[in-house]
């Protein structure tokens, strides 16, 4: 019986932390191939509205894999993992802000994809208010989703601390997430906003290779079933 809860959970940690990793992926490629004009308070406003009056599908898609499937994906990776984690203070702060991470990702993704389609169903006939709704997304989306990568890079330094260490890979995963989760925490410094870019890929190789992992225990358990 604890055989068999042991193979379910590597199992989940292995879905969840793949399709994590893939919504980095995805996030990235379709970003530097579409969008990365996009969302920059700094520029004219006018050409960022067509881009995404041009690919608006594209755009509600994005939204949607980036922040919602990603949301879900950390919540079943939450469950899985946490009887691979150290008891402890630290494992408990983990957890949290892995929960509270998941929940303002989705809360994103949902708040920019009704924003995105109520700014369109706005644009011919009331422009100016259709702009000033832009604007209003855009910070809170960057304030609440992403701007900083404060509370996703608290998690994963916890979770660096918090996983226990019987293989070398297991020690490659802790160092790693201590790595790019030190990254991460130097966003919530103003200038260093840009290496929040650092936190992704590195965020993104993490949960492949611990999806990649967690396939082979899942295999291993799964024989002794």
């Amino acid at each position: 019986m604890e055989s068999q809860k042991r193979y379910q959970s590597h199992l989940l940690v292995a879905a969840a932390s793949v399709i994590a990793g893939l919504s980095f992926l995805f996030g990235i490629a379709v970003y530097v191939a579409f969008f990365a004009s996009y969302g920059n308070l700094a520029h004219a406003v006018s050409p960022q509205l067509k881009l995404m009056s041009a690919n608006s599908t594209l755009l509600h898609t994005w939204y949607f894999v980036i922040y919602i499937v990603f949301g879900v994906a950390l919540v079943a990776f939450q469950v899985g993992i946490k009887p691979y984690l150290y008891k402890g203070v630290v494992a408990s702060i983990a957890m949290i802000f892995g929960y509270f991470w998941a929940a303002l990702t989705i809360v994103t993704g949902m708040l920019a994809n009704v924003s995105t389609h109520v700014i369109l169903e706005l644009m011919d006939e009331q422009r100016d208010v259709a702009i000033s709704l832009w604007y209003t997304m855009q910070l809170l989306i960057d304030s609440i989703g992403g701007g900083n990568e404060l509370v996703g890079s608290i998690w994963l330094v916890g979770l660096g601390l918090s996983l226990r260490s019987i293989h070398a890979i297991d020690r490659w995963l802790k160092a790693v997430a201590l790595v790019f989760g030190g990254v991460g925490l130097l966003t919530a410094i103003p200038m260093l906003t840009e290496l929040g870019g650092i936190f992704g890929f590195g965020s993104m190789a993490w949960f492949l290779v611990m999806g990649r992992y967690q396939f082979e225990l899942y295999q291993k358990e799964k024989v002794n079933v």
